[in-house]
């Protein structure tokens, strides 16, 4: 931890007031770079500070560091602590007055609301408040990458976020890989979003993303330095360091399964799918490898278990270069891709040895086909 410039004395104070609403508002997204990580305290607090009469929150995930602003000014002298983010997050998100009043007395923080609480600042070993380290100077990102798009990000945290890796044995596919397009994969699923953030290919980590889904605009700033990147609004900024291992991500892999041969599509009621799926999961176990079986007959996909103590048929809507096919899937990664769709219609192409493919305007998921299961 770095030492704070600014001390407090003994009896000084300082009265910030602020609408609460606005407040949980901020501390709300501030949370979200909160990991509580036991071996790295700085996970857990939340810096509080006023420079030029902006009102900042700032946390990390160690690797993360996300500020949130106020577009209100304030008129204090400048000053920067830090509390523990849990209790500070739980008091105001509970806090039901009309304002917020913060004072900074006797080296503890007190919160003004319903009624007046203590918070104890955080200190170094000498005493003085803890103070986030600076980690950059905006003066070195000086390569604008453009604009990305909120809307952008939420789509492929739906299409996306359920194909990322959790695993590390390839620690590349835990992230997102955004090139020409943005692809994740933990090699059992793929999903392929027709989107290009960057001018070159990026990865981002999900807290990353997850932290980018909350900004307040449509329109996300991002400028890059040699080794970070930055993402900013009017009221929300943050530091990433560029993520490494970009080169192990096996894309070219991965570009060439999405694109690859299958010769046959149909298309069925997407509800009815699901809602097939869910009954067959009472018959479908781990000793079968929890393989579904689909049989595309002329009539439409017929969906069973192995041992065919549950079969129900679908009806095409529609089928285009129809020919019999039979595979096994795994259940549970079919019903994943299927529900982050919001359409009508499952768009499914089939004839590959290896997986299906199912396609929603620009979006294109992959399930691998397993083996057929022993009965």
């Amino acid at each position: 931890m770095v030492v704070s410039e600014f001390f407090i004395l003994k009896g000084e104070t300082m009265n910030l007031t602020i609408g609460t609403e606005k407040l949980q508002d901020m501390v709300g997204k501030a949370s979200k770079c909160v990991s509580n990580n036991k071996l790295i305290p700085l996970t857990s607090l939340m810096s509080i500070s006023v420079k030029n009469k902006v009102l900042t929150l700032l946390t990390t995930d160690a690797t993360n560091y996300f500020y949130v602003t106020s577009s209100d000014k304030f008129e204090v002298e400048d000053f920067e602590v830090s509390v523990l983010a849990d209790t500070f997050i739980k008091l105001i998100q509970k806090t039901t007055s009309d304002n917020v009043s913060l004072f900074i007395e006797s080296n503890s923080l007190k919160v003004k609301g319903n009624g007046t609480y203590t918070l104890e600042l955080i200190m170094d070993e000498n005493g003085i408040p803890v103070k986030f380290p600076k980690k950059f100077d905006i003066s070195d990102f000086t390569t604008d990458l453009g604009i990305i798009k909120l809307s952008t990000i939420n789509t492929i945290i739906n299409y996306n976020k359920p194909s990322l890796a959790v695993s590390v044995e390839l620690p590349a596919l835990t992230s997102y890989y955004c090139g020409d397009k943005v692809v994740t994969s933990d090699s059992y699923k793929v999903c392929s979003t027709n989107v290009k953030l960057f001018d070159k290919p990026l990865l981002l980590t999900p807290r990353l993303v997850d932290i980018l889904s909350i900004m307040s605009n449509e329109d996300i700033s991002v400028a890059a330095s040699e080794n970070a990147l930055t993402f900013y609004t009017k009221e929300e900024f943050v530091y990433a360091p560029i993520t490494e291992g970009i080169e192990t991500f096996p894309i070219k892999a991965i570009t060439g399964l999405v694109d690859g041969d299958f010769p046959s599509t149909c298309k069925l009621p997407r509800m009815a799918v699901l809602d097939v799926i869910d009954r067959l999961t009472l018959f479908v176990s781990a000793y079968d490898k929890k393989a579904l079986k689909l049989t595309f007959t002329q009539e439409g996909v017929t969906f069973s278990s192995v041992r065919s103590t549950g079969v129900e048929l679908v009806p095409y809507t529609s089928s285009e270069n129809f020919k019999e096919y039979t595979c096994d899937v795994d259940i549970e990664l079919l019903r994943s891709q299927i529900a982050t769709q919001d359409g009508d219609f499952l768009e499914l192409s089939y004839g590959s040895d290896i997986a299906l493919k199912m396609t929603k305007d620009n979006i294109t998921q992959i399930v691998a086909l397993i083996a057929k299961a022993e009965v």
